[in-house]
């Protein structure tokens, strides 16, 4: 690693921290509590540039040994094979100033540091609570590194290298109360974004995809956090200005021009240093947008406020944008087509009833997330089991059905496409492939989620809502993947056992819901009082019903989609075979002649 960078992150921390502890206000005294003084001020942002330019350190040694040819067997180049020594250093930093970011965020909402205020703050300051899973995943990172022998266990580690920045920016505090879940969504994209691109300058790559998406979530974030017409007259505004510069000025760095590889080696990762500066900068500096407002009791437990009523076209209608999953199948969507434009330009066949599939999925997992549907979700739980169904079992049929992982490797190029191969058919991928394990996953999101008080603990918390999602999302897949996957194991009848066991476990969730003598998360929903739900008993008999129902649509459309296949496999058999019971003709003397 070049000692200039590791010098300029060190003393971009510094610099940081000394300009936002020295002339900016105190954030603690903006919330009515005593100041933190210039210990606290200065030193968490320091360490959170730290931090988070660690990562970018150990993500760039780990995309630097990822892109290097692997020898036989998929096994670590010596160069790739020694740089996760740097992985392991640069983890261990960022665990140790993960841990300072947790206890200084203790110090700033609780006015002093000691044994017990640090147990207690970590525990229900969450904030705090993610920086330390940031420092524990880092840890983890760190001790894996030396175990790391395959370049397909090195993609897994960077995977779980990003899960720690992306902690921490889950549970920050937004500046925007009024629509918090959309400010952290984007804040944790712009996070992860600044995070990768650093990383990727750091190991000599452009990573041209991240600006977008730091663009869009640095524009996202500005929208909720000041009005257009304080952008100058505000600290703030002026932040995200100087952010929205820096962005194009990396942009136009990234640009492929051969003749300066010198200064772009140089001046992509200071200018993407800088951004992460900037970026800190802003989790710093007080939001002129909400200076005033009150939070509503819906805004302070949903983090927007619901309608007052709910029709079947305010599910259609009243769209409100999840950044995470309806931004996902947008480009799920867009690179499936890519993929198919490409297929055809080569004159190679794909079904359109794949493209049909594929697509439809992909509308089904916008609707769940981004239509009426997903806004009210969180207050309305017969809506939100209607979701679960939509996002556990219509999606992940209708993107199996699509084949999306075949045509990636059919129209990608054929190192990316053995690499793609390789990837799909790693351990971790063939256990979570496993049948019982596919249905162990989903019994755990039914009767691991909701009887256990999990779902009333986390019913306030937009992350712990993206995490419910996305496990309710995965298991679906695993499960699908096993039932209708054109490479799975599974003999035909086998999979037809599968069918009825998910049937069963969703007959068996439905009788239990509709047994309850209390609503699941009673002290919410009641909390929360929306007028168009007097009885939330009666509203969770109707989520058992959709529940029932719902879940039954993808396992009916599974065991059409085998009949058909089975049909199809029938009527080719026949023609495939020799026919074995020819006393005459060509067939049977072409085979006992080749035999001869």
């Amino acid at each position: 690693m070049n000692r200039g960078l590791v010098i300029g992150l060190v003393g971009a921390a510094a610099l940081t921290g000394g300009l936002l502890g020295g002339f900016a206000p105190s954030p603690a005294e903006g919330y009515g509590l005593p100041p933190s003084g210039t210990v606290v001020d200065a030193g968490l942002p320091a360490m959170r540039v730290l931090a988070l330019g660690a990562c970018a350190f150990a993500v760039g040694w780990l995309l630097a040994a990822v892109r290097a040819p692997a020898g036989r067997d998929g096994l670590l180049s010596p160069a790739g094979y020694a740089g996760l020594t740097e992985v392991r250093r640069w983890s261990l930093v960022q665990a140790g100033a993960s841990l300072a970011v947790a206890g200084l965020t203790v110090a700033e909402n609780s006015g002093s540091v000691t044994l017990s205020t640090l147990f207690v703050g970590v525990r229900y300051i969450e904030p705090a609570t993610g920086w330390l899973l940031c420092a524990l995943v880092a840890a983890g990172v760190a001790g894996a590194a030396g175990w790391v022998l395959t370049w397909r266990a090195a993609v897994g580690l960077l995977l779980v290298a990003l899960g720690g920045p992306l902690c921490a920016a889950l549970t920050a505090t937004t500046n925007a109360q009024r629509s918090h879940d959309i400010a952290g969504d984007a804040l944790a994209a712009q996070t992860l974004a600044l995070v990768f691109l650093l990383g990727a300058a750091l190991a000599g790559h452009r990573a041209r995809w991240c600006l977008p998406v730091a663009t869009a979530g640095a524009v996202v974030a500005a929208a909720y956090a000041v009005p257009a017409g304080k952008l100058l007259d505000t600290g703030y505004g002026q932040l995200t200005l100087a952010g929205l510069v820096l962005l194009a000025l990396t942009a136009v760095t990234a640009l492929p021009r051969p003749r300066h590889k010198l200064t772009q080696s140089l001046a992509l990762p200071a200018f993407s240093l800088a951004l992460l500066c900037v970026h800190t900068a802003l989790t710093r500096v007080a939001a002129p947008a909400d200076q005033g407002y009150q939070a509503s009791k819906h805004v302070y437990l949903v983090g927007y406020d619901l309608p007052d009523r709910m029709t079947w076209a305010d599910l259609a209608l009243r769209w409100r944008p999840d950044l995470v999953f309806g931004s996902l199948a947008v480009v799920a969507a867009v690179l499936y087509v890519a993929g198919v434009r490409r297929l055809r330009r080569r004159r190679e066949p794909w079904p359109r009833r794949y493209t049909l599939a594929w697509l439809s999925g992909c509308a089904v997992l916008l609707v769940a997330t981004s239509s009426g549907v997903g806004r009210y979700a969180p207050g309305v739980f017969s809506v939100h089991m209607g979701q679960h169904m939509l996002l556990a079992g219509l999606a992940p049929a209708l993107l199996v059905l699509g084949h999306g992982g075949t045509l990636a490797r059919r129209a990608s190029r054929p190192t990316t496409a053995d690499r793609l191969r390789a990837l799909l058919d790693a351990r971790t991928v063939r256990l979570a492939g496993h049948p019982l394990v596919a249905w162990l996953a989903v019994a755990g999101t039914l009767f691991g989620v909701y009887p256990t008080g999990l779902f009333e603990a986390w019913q306030q918390e937009h992350w712990a809502h993206l995490v419910m999602n996305a496990a309710f999302f995965l298991t679906g897949l695993a499960l699908m993947r096993v039932v209708l996957g054109r490479d799975a194991s599974l003999p035909p009848i086998g999979r037809l056992v599968m069918v009825f066991a998910v049937m069963a476990l969703h007959a068996g969730f439905a009788a239990w819901l509709l047994g309850l003598g209390h609503p699941v998360g009673e002290v919410f929903y009641r909390s929360l009082a929306v007028p168009f739900v007097p009885d939330p008993l009666a509203d969770q008999r109707l989520g058992a019903l959709l529940s029932w129902v719902l879940g039954e649509v993808p396992v009916i459309l599974a065991v059409l989609a085998l009949v058909r296949r089975w049909a199809v496999d029938d009527e080719r058999a026949p023609c495939e075979q020799p026919h074995v019971f020819t006393l005459s003709g060509t067939p049977r003397a072409a085979e006992l002649t080749g035999r001869l």
